[in-house]
Order: C-alpha cells, then structure tokens, then sequence
C-alpha cells in the first residue's frame, strides 16, 4: 500500500507561446514532482516534456556526494513545450499526468509573435526593456502606482498597433497605455477603448526609438494584474459584418480594420460540415495576423436587412423561421421587419449581440400590423434581448429592434435570430477526472439540461472505459429533478493508469432518437475532455450492510455499512454517506446525518439518517464515502450505491399565532383579558384526508384550554384559552399542539411550533390612579 496524491495545477506561466519554437513554461499547483507526461486537448500540433533545472554560473559542490541542485519544491515544475509550425492558433488545455492521476487544465495558446516577458526593473524611460517589433509583451503591474516601460525602434511612415488585453482576459487591470519620443514627451494616450483596454493606433512620423508605457489608470497593482501587449505594423480588425453565415453556404463580410492592405470585402464559404456555433476568424496579411473576431454558424436561413425600414410602411419583410443581419447605423435607427403566423405558432426572436463583442445594448418589440406593442425586452442575456411568444391569431406581426441608448455605428452589428421552441437536452458531468481503485467504486455524476419542454426519459452511458472497469447505462426519468449518478467498479486485473472517457447520451424528440455527447465538467466549468485514472488496491474499501433504506419526512432511518482493511492500515476512517438533491444540491439539503468515525478495532459503522420535515420525496441513491489519511495523503473511497426512499409525511401542524397573552383574573371577574383565541391548521399531504386526534402539551394549571380535533376532510381546529387566578401570573410558557393520524395501521405524530403564552399579573383596582400618582411625581 502507498499513497496516492493526485497532481493539481493553478496556473502556467507563460500563457502564450510562439508557433514553430520550443519554450519552456513553468506550471504551479500540488503533488508536481512525481509528473511523467502530459495531455494537450484542442487541435493538436503542441508536446511536452519535463525540462531540466535551471543551469546557474555559480553553484555549490559537497564534499561526500549526494548533495545536488534541487528544484524549488513540489509546487513548480518546469515544462519544455513544442509547437509545430502548422499548429493552428488559439488556446489548449494543459494537464500534468503521474501514475496516480490526471491534474485538472490550465490554458496555454498559441500566437504567432515572438513572446517576450517583461523583466524588472523597467519602471522609467531609463531602465526601459529593449523590445524588436512585431512582438507580444507579457506582463504584470505588481505594486501601487507602478509603471512598465518598454523600448522599441520604429521607422516613419509604419502605422503601429498597440494593443492590450488585459481586462477582455479577465485580469483586474484597468491599463493607460502610452507612447512618448527619446524626450520623454507623451505623443498618444489611450484608455478604455475595448472595455477598459487601451488601443494606440500609431503612425510614425520620424525614424528613431520610442519608448511604451503602462499602468493602471488608478494607480492600482497586484500580482493579478496581469496584462499583454501585441505591438508592431499588423493587421487589426476592428469589426466583420455580418456576424455570422449560414452552414453550406456562401456569404461576403466585410471587414473594417487597420493595417489590412485595402482588404475591405472577402467571400467565405462555411462548409456544410462546419461546426455550429461560435469560433474565431482572423484576417491575414503579408505582415502578419489580425486580432480574432467572433463567427457565428447556424443552420437557418439567413439574409440582410435592408434601409430604409425604420417604420411599419417600410419594413422589411421576412419568412420565418430565420436569421436576420443587420446593423443599428443612422441617427435614431429603428430595424423592422414584418412576418406572418398561423394561429398558435410559437416563436423565439433573440438578439445576438453582446456576446459578438457588438456594443449594441438591444431593445426588442413585438407589436401587430397597427404597431401597438404586444411584449419588449431589455437585456434578458446580458445586453441581448429575447422575447418568446405564442400568438393567440394568425395574420401580420412586426419585430423591431434599437439601441437603448440610442447610439449607433458600424460596430453596432446584430443577428436576429428567430425560430421555433425546439424541445432538446444537454448532458454534462463531473468530474473530470475521477479516480477508481482496484477492488472498489467511484462515480461519475451527471447532469440533464432540459430545454423547451423536452419531458423525455435520457439514457447515458460512459464509453472507452478499460477493460476490467464497469459503469452501467443510466436512465433518467422524465420528472427527476436530482442529478443521478454512474457508478464505476474496478476489478483486481483493470489495468492501471489513465484512460480518456466520454458519456453518450440519448432521448427521443419527436419520435426520432437523438443522440448528444455530454460535456465534461472542472469545478463547474465545461473542459474538452475527461479522464479516468484506474490505481491500485486502496489501503481500505467499504461494503454496503444495509442493502436499501426507507423513512418518512422528519424521521430516521439507520444504515450500516461494513469496513475491509488492508496491508495493515490501522488508520481512523471517517464514513459519511453522499447523493443528490434537486440539481446539484447535497444529500444533507434533504437529509441530516453525522459521520462516524471508524476506529481499527471497529469493521463496521452505523449512519442515522433523518429525512427533513422540507425533505423532498422519492427515491435517490446514495453511498457509504470513507476519508482516511495514508502516509500523509487523504484517500477517499465509494461503497456501491443504495436507494434511499424517503416518503411523505402525512400531515403537518402550524398555529395562526406564534404568541399570545392572557391575563389571570379570579372567576368572579368578568373579563376579556383573561381569554385568548387562536387556530391549528393542518397541511394534509398527497391521498391523506382522515381525522387527525389532537392534545395540548405544557399546559399549567389555572389555565383552561378546550379539547378538539380536525375532523375528516377539514384543515383547522379553533382553541381558546382562559386564564383563573391560579395561573402562574408574570411567566411565559410554551404549549405544543400534538397531532395524531392512524394510516395504514400506522400511527403517525407531529408536534406543532411552540406557542408561547405570556400571563399578565392583573392590574388592581386603583391602579390607574396610582400610575397617575406616580406620573405627577416624576413632573
């Protein structure tokens, strides 16, 4: 037995690296010394290997041996990475692979310039970082109120691009970005031009250096500060129109930019076997490429909107469904366009905008042919608008779209996309990269999104799993609202290390089978790929005793499962058990338990589990989970899964008041202040309907309270209390109305909230002239 620590990676630095080089990266994270591979997913063209330890000119030697250079610790490791020549541009995941598991991913990506990082002291014109354009610059504003500044060589006449993405990569810097001649004179200053990344468009008016510089706009910095300047005379879009084309077939962009070399139009044919949906376009020129643009392919019919059709007279006419490319362009610019249904049709009409990197902050209105509005929307996706809706009649309707705040221009592009509801589903699962002893269980969990009504039954099933290895097909049913899981067994002869496994998922829409591969899921973001490590024998394993479980809503059950020990692991074990709620949601939102703690004289361990009064009903699975430490390492094991059932409650109980007062007078003395009223009310569940028996519990004496009962079929019982003078006067006391039902030859009991009752001392006869007494003492 040996333990098993899994690699873990936080970050890589540097993210970007040239095509056609080898660099070396360093990765951050845990567990890295044991690593012996590595995993690229995303278009290939990138290997790895460990690199060596820094070669320093001075060093240390000892005078026995064994004394050597060492690495920093386990935490860092350095990677030599390849890129082919041919390898496409854009972002990899990177995994770091040891016998004993598959790290989660970081991000590498691949450009064409040459990377540079910035290396301190550059914090004046003085200490300035040489750079030779065309060159990425990586770099990060680590203090308050620093600078970096870079040198480069320019010649006149070339029109440079400085460009950063700082904020669009998710960093915290607000960049100003400067140029400023060998005097120290700023020449061009830029803030917020892509969000808050700053764009310098520059053309050189005289041979010679100059310098670039950048901070933060508020003086701010931090080791996440983190920035990126692509700098020299390159190719820069600034936009595409339209955003997108339709799958087998041709469409013109054009493409408004800098740098381009005149290129202003370009025909592209998207092929029909073109992947649906967004990726990244770039324009290439002698000099270089441009900055990535968003592309949008879809599959409905697509065409151009056409001025003027700013009024219903004008609209433009369109055939549903269909994708509409237009432009909010002109002062006040309003796109209309008309259409016509049949008599409850339903339809979609979504602004595709923002998320293109448009500025356009969309308004949406569906009116009739007269114009009178029916439904408009504002940012229902971020700053795009949706509206869906089922039309009562069958005739003309009209859809048009503004900017909100009545802005508009040649980045203020669209895709109107309208279609019909189209039941479907999507599956992810999690996590990526579970790991699986010999002998023993692990589970994958999956995840049905449902959409447009799809009420389907979804069968899924993980494919490429090892021989030795089993994980049996999962249905979900159409009403499960918990996230089921797939459990996975080993046998003694799985073989051992890392295997890529996908999940196939299937339902029927429509009458037809359709088939969807689910997406794996890190930490509850969607990765390429997924990973199964197969280890060996684990120290311990656990074994269900209790082989199914069943309570009813605010009561227990016990369960028991078994402990098996091996190779002499005598180590405390704590055993709790797992599952879902609704989603994602934990077992313990429906359901309370405790672990125990299993001691190396104990084989076997009771778990009490006590359904929620809120709990919700039905059957999940769950599974026995053990933690234990071995040789340093937490090691964590599966039971197989159980059903667990938990059934309605039949009934429950709440009073009409949380609290009232009485007030104890002798019988002869004839008041109200001495009674009080108040009502039980029962919330019968499901088929329950009979009478439910009640008693009042804590009663003192010299207080009276009626007996009574709610009757077959009602849902409330009146009490009412009287208070003599043998109450306990100035306490508070807590009655607690007790239910009882028989069903089925079962009695069942709930206890109502507390009531809580205070009784009031009576006031004597003359007290108000002495609070008068005492209130003309105080003056």
């Amino acid at each position: 037995m040996s333990a098993q620590p899994v690699p873990k990676l936080t970050s890589v630095s540097p993210e970007w690296i040239e095509r056609g080089t080898t660099s070396v990266v360093t990765l951050e994270g845990e567990n890295l010394s044991e690593v012996t591979g590595f995993i690229f997913s995303g278009e290939g063209g990138l290997t790895a290997t460990n690199a060596p330890p820094p070669a320093y000119s001075a060093n240390l030697e000892s005078s026995r041996g064994g004394i050597v250079p060492g690495e920093d610790d386990e935490r860092k490791l350095r990677v030599s990475v390849t890129v082919a020549p041919e390898a496409p541009l854009g972002a990899r995941e990177l995994r770091a692979v040891t016998a004993t598991g598959v790290s989660e991913p970081v991000i590498v990506n691949v450009d064409f310039l040459s990377q540079i990082t910035e290396r301190e002291p550059n914090n004046d014109t003085n200490h300035a970082q040489l750079v030779e354009l065309p060159v990425a610059i990586n770099g990060v504003i680590r203090e308050s109120a620093e600078s970096d500044f870079f040198r480069f060589k320019a010649q006149k006449a070339q029109r440079l691009i400085f460009d950063v993405y700082a904020f669009r990569s998710g960093s915290p810097l607000d960049s100003s970005l400067a140029l400023l001649d060998t005097d120290g004179k700023e020449l061009v200053r830029s803030e917020d031009v892509n969000g808050l990344d700053s764009l310098i468009d520059f053309t050189v008016a005289h041979d010679g250096e100059y310098f670039l510089q950048i901070r933060d706009f508020r003086y701010q910095g931090a080791k996440d500060f983190k920035y990126r300047i692509v700098a020299g005379e390159l190719p820069c879009l600034d936009g595409i129109f339209p955003l997108g084309g339709q799958r087998g077939k041709s469409v013109e962009v054009s493409l408004r930019g800098r740098n381009l070399d005149a290129l202003s139009k370009m025909k592209l044919k998207v092929e029909p076997t073109a992947p649906m949906g967004q990726q990244e376009i770039r324009a290439r020129t002698a000099k270089g490429y441009s900055n990535p643009v968003l592309f949008d392919v879809g599959g409905l019919a697509e065409f151009t909107e056409t001025e003027p059709n700013n009024s219903l007279t004008n609209a433009n006419a369109a055939n549903l469904p269909v994708v509409i490319n237009g432009r909010i362009n002109g002062e006040k610019d309003v796109d209309q366009f008309k259409f016509k249904v049949e008599k409850d049709q339903t339809f979609i009409f979504e602004v595709e905008a923002s998320r293109f990197g448009s500025p356009l902050d969309a308004v949406l209105y569906l009116t009739d042919a007269k114009g009178k509005v029916i439904q408009q929307n504002d940012d229902a996706v971020g700053a795009d608008a949706r509206i869906e809706q089922r039309f009562g009649e069958a005739g003309e309707y009209v859809i048009k779209i503004r900017d909100l705040l009545e802005r508009n221009g040649e980045d203020f592009a669209y895709r109107l996309v309208v279609r019909p509801p189209k039941p479907d589903f999507t599956v992810s699962f999690y996590p990526d990269t579970p790991r699986l002893y010999r002998g023993s269980y692990t589970v994958v969990s999956v995840e049905v999104q449902r959409q447009a009504g799809f009420d389907g039954a979804v069968e899924a099933r993980l494919q490429n799993v090892p021989a030795g290895v089993t994980a049996e097909a999962l249905l979900v049913p159409p009403d499960s609202t918990v996230s089921p899981m797939i459990v996975l067994y080993a046998s003694e002869v799985a073989p051992l290390g890392h295997h890529l496994i996908k999940l196939a998922a299937s339902g029927v829409i429509g009458g037809q089978r359709v088939n969807r591969e689910g997406r794996p899921e890190a930490n509850g973001r969607a990765v390429r790929e997924a990973f199964l490590t197969v280890l060996d024998k684990p120290p311990f394993t656990l074994e269900p005793v209790t082989l199914s479980a069943r309570t009813e809503q605010d009561q227990s059950t016990a369960v028991e499962v078994a402990v098996r020990r091996f190779e002499g692991f005598l180590g405390e074990i704590q055993v709790t058990a797992e599952g879902f709620s609704s989603g994602k949601e934990p077992l313990t939102r429906n359901v309370e338990l405790k672990p125990v703690t299993v001691r190396a004289t104990d084989g076997r361990a009771t778990l009490n589990l006590k359904a929620k009064l809120d709990s919700e009903t039905g059957t999940r699975l769950i599974l026995f989970k053990g933690e234990a430490k071995a040789e340093g390492q937490t090691v964590v094991q599966y039971s197989r899964a159980i059903p667990l059932t938990v059934d309605p409650f039949p009934f429950t109980l709440a009073n009409s008041l949380p609290r009232l007062a009485v007030t104890a007078l002798p019988p002869d003395r004839k008041s109200a202040a001495s009674e009080a009223e108040f009502s039980v009310k029962a919330n019968r569940r499901g088929w329950f309907t009979d009478d439910i028996r009640l008693k009042v519990e804590g009663v003192p004496e010299g207080i009276v309270i009626n007996s009574t009962n709610i009757t077959r079929g009602a849902s409330e019982a009146a009490y009412r209390i009287v208070a003599s003078d043998k109450a306990p006067a100035g306490k508070e006391v807590s009655l607690t109305v007790i239910g009882t039902a028989d069903v089925n030859g079962r009695s069942y009991q709930f206890r109502a909230p507390p009531l809580k009752v205070t009784i009031n001392a009576p006031a004597s006869e003359n007290g108000s002239d002495q609070a008068a007494e005492k209130t003309a003492s105080a003056k």
